[in-house]
């Protein structure tokens, strides 16, 4: 039998069975935003424990080709929590209760194969120093509504060179760790928040089911009422109606902290014990 004989008998199952399907690249959770009432965002930034150990906290506005917001962000090592008010429009993340899950690809070009026919690919412009430049691109499922939005990232080339990238930096795999130690020069980050572990939400039926499919579609797998996704838990209680969906969020800490209860408002706690730290929202 000669090679180019044997190549063929290799090659021809696969055509009989089917192509193998290429595994999908890994993608990390990275922000979890919420929309919050007035007096708890205002209150957000008050407990010196929360700003000077567990958080690094900024507000901060932005501007693209699609819309202009503000927030305050609890910015970790690996992670980032994003909190807004509400406003008086239909967007995503500007309802009371509106709940976001963003992940984020490690490499460029590695978007596309999340995609298919229930979701399509977005390109966000942002400008600097009067420069408009693609900011990343975005991946949104068309199984989910505006109030429960999941959504994977990717930092375009153009915005990696404006923070100083290398072109071997860019295609390369970079975690957002990494991304943040190359931002900071190589400095410790100051804080204690390191990522994510898991988060709980109340949802209706429709919204589970549809959710469930956008994980599994993301490459995360299902376990009745737990979607896991590299590492990354969402647990999830059927509501027949619940307005504020987020239940808590579950935050890995980069060392041991006091065990301490802090309220932010009516609505927010935070409970921190060992390298745990807790936030838990009432509805």
């Amino acid at each position: 039998m000669n090679w180019s004989f044997k190549y063929l008998f290799l090659i021809i199952p696969l055509f009989a069975f089917g192509q193998i399907k290429p595994k999908q690249p890994a993608i990390d959770i990275n922000t979890i935003y919420t929309t919050i009432d007035s007096l708890s965002y205002s209150n957000l930034f008050e407990n010196s424990f929360v700003t000077d150990t567990l958080f690094f906290c900024k507000e901060n506005s932005s501007t693209t080709d699609k819309e202009s917001y503000t927030g305050k962000y609890f910015i970790g090592k690996a992670a980032t929590i994003e909190f807004f008010k509400p406003m008086n429009t239909t967007s995503s993340g500007d309802t009371f209760g509106d709940i976001g899950i963003e992940f984020k690809t490690r490499k460029i070009d590695q978007l596309q194969h999340f995609k298919n026919n229930s979701n399509k690919i977005d390109t966000t412009y942002i400008n600097y120093d009067s420069i408009k430049m693609p900011w990343y691109k975005s991946l949104k499922s068309n199984y989910l509504n505006n109030h429960t939005d999941v959504v994977v990232l990717e930092y375009q080339k153009e915005y990696l060179s404006f923070l100083g990238f290398s072109d071997q930096e860019i295609n390369s795999e970079m975690t957002y760790s990494q991304f943040n130690a190359k931002l900071s020069g190589g400095k410790k980050y100051p804080r204690k928040f390191n990522t994510f572990k898991s988060i709980e939400l109340n949802l209706k039926k429709e919204e589970f089911e549809n959710l469930k499919k956008c994980i599994v579609n993301f490459g995360g797998s299902v376990h009745k009422k737990k979607l896991s996704i590299n590492g990354f838990e969402i647990i999830c209680y059927i509501k027949k109606q619940e307005q504020f969906r987020l239940k808590q969020i579950v935050i890995d800490l980069t060392d041991k902290v006091p065990h301490k209860k802090i309220k932010i408002s009516d609505l927010i706690t935070i409970e921190t014990k060992n390298k745990i730290a807790i936030i838990k929202f009432k509805s």
